[in-house]
């Protein structure tokens, strides 16, 4: 019996050491909790300032100026004094085609001309003639009316006419044969192939020897192309702007433009022009920027990637980019409110990047924390101080 006593108090001394352990641990534990350190952070204030929208899209490159060359004329290339990356001046002589079936209708042209020319001055020379003798015997029947009958005036009267018929019809030839021998001169100087503008040949299409037909319809014009031009000392850079942002859109916003294949680079532009009508198939509409490029860097062809300014805010409530948290579409910031951190939802505006407006949800000036924010939950004692 004692010994089953002794058995049962050990027992309950166990129990009761247990129980007190446990107390201890718990009572280590709120006092390590009390005992944490508050978290530092750094804080920033909602400020006004300026902000701009910006939107990147991409864009295709354009030569300012593209001329795919064709003859008017046919012929075989006679010569060609440029190829695929000459650079050109406006003016110059790219290429020409012999044409001797056209050379020698106008040696016939002015042999005909010619003649003509003879006959107009004959036909003049007998109208003066007709037109003298008329009046000689006009006034001879006004002296001797009983010598010089009126027929005699009459037959002098139509002598004239017909004369002077002669002459109108003689001078109506050469200056049609001037016409066409001036049209035929011209349609031989387009044997000649001119660069219209000052620019690089970034295609050759023929060789020298080749029959060249007379560009004078589609079908005809694909194989009458002789060299393609490009001038790309400016650039025009094409970009679709998307449905919502179009009415915005407007000559001279400021664009910056950079490529991929010039890493560092931002070039500086403007839109210039754009359709004003949107495309039925994507809803968007083409819109030019016109950049210098005086160093050639740009070259046609090449996509760009370009942020375009849309609208402009200069008394925007501003904060840092870095102290906007956002959760499923929704952002929030950590205010700093009597010592403590305060998660509270805010309405975003405008967005460059650095900076982001605040439309809704902080007070004038109030401060946000900025950095330190990761390691802090809503309500919790913090120590803040300015951010640099």
């Amino acid at each position: 019996m004692k010994k089953h006593l002794l058995h049962l108090l050990i027992g309950c001394g166990g129990i009761l050491a247990a129980v007190l352990l446990t107390g201890c641990d718990r009572s280590a534990k709120v006092y390590a909790s009390s005992s944490a350190p508050i978290p530092n952070v750094q804080v920033v204030h909602l400020k006004s300032g300026e902000i701009t929208r910006r939107i990147a899209l991409p864009g295709n490159l354009r030569a300012y100026q593209e001329a795919t060359l064709y003859a008017k004329v046919p012929g075989y290339l006679k010569s060609i004094a440029v190829d695929r990356g000459d650079w050109v001046k406006a003016n110059d002589v790219l290429a020409e085609l012999e044409v001797p079936e056209m050379l020698a209708d106008v040696e016939r042209y002015q042999a005909e001309l010619s003649r003509s020319e003879a006959e107009s001055v004959r036909a003049e020379a007998e109208a003066q003639l007709a037109e003298i003798e008329q009046e000689r015997v006009r006034r001879a029947q006004e002296k001797a009316p009983d010598l010089v009958i009126p027929l005699a005036v009459d037959k002098a009267r139509a002598q004239f006419k017909v004369t002077k018929a002669q002459q109108v019809v003689a001078r109506s030839n050469y200056e049609v044969g001037r016409a066409n021998l001036k049209r035929l001169e011209t349609l031989i100087s387009y044997s000649k192939i001119i660069a219209p503008f000052d620019g690089v040949v970034v295609r050759r299409w023929v060789d020298i020897g080749a029959f060249i037909p007379a560009a004078t319809s589609s079908s005809a014009a694909r194989s009458a192309a002789v060299v393609t031009v490009m001038d790309f000392s400016r650039v025009r850079i094409e970009v679709a702007i998307p449905e919502p942002e179009v009415p915005l859109v407007k000559k001279n916003l400021p664009v910056k433009v950079t490529v991929e294949e010039l890493p560092g680079r931002v070039f500086n532009g403007k839109i210039s022009r754009f359709a004003y009508a949107l495309d039925e198939s994507t809803k968007t509409m083409m819109t030019e920027i016109e950049i210098p490029n005086s160093d050639h860097a740009l070259r046609p062809g090449m996509y760009a990637s370009c942020q375009i300014t849309l609208e402009k805010k200069t008394d925007a409530q501003l904060l840092p980019a870095e102290a906007i948290i956002t959760e499923k579409n929704k952002s929030f910031v950590f205010a700093y409110r009597d010592g403590k951190a305060a998660r509270l939802p805010v309405k975003t505006g405008f967005d460059d990047g650095i900076a982001v407006e605040i439309l809704e949800g902080l007070k004038p000036n109030e401060a946000v924390i900025v950095a330190g924010r990761q390691a802090i939950t809503d309500g919790q004692i913090v120590n803040a101080t300015e951010a640099q």
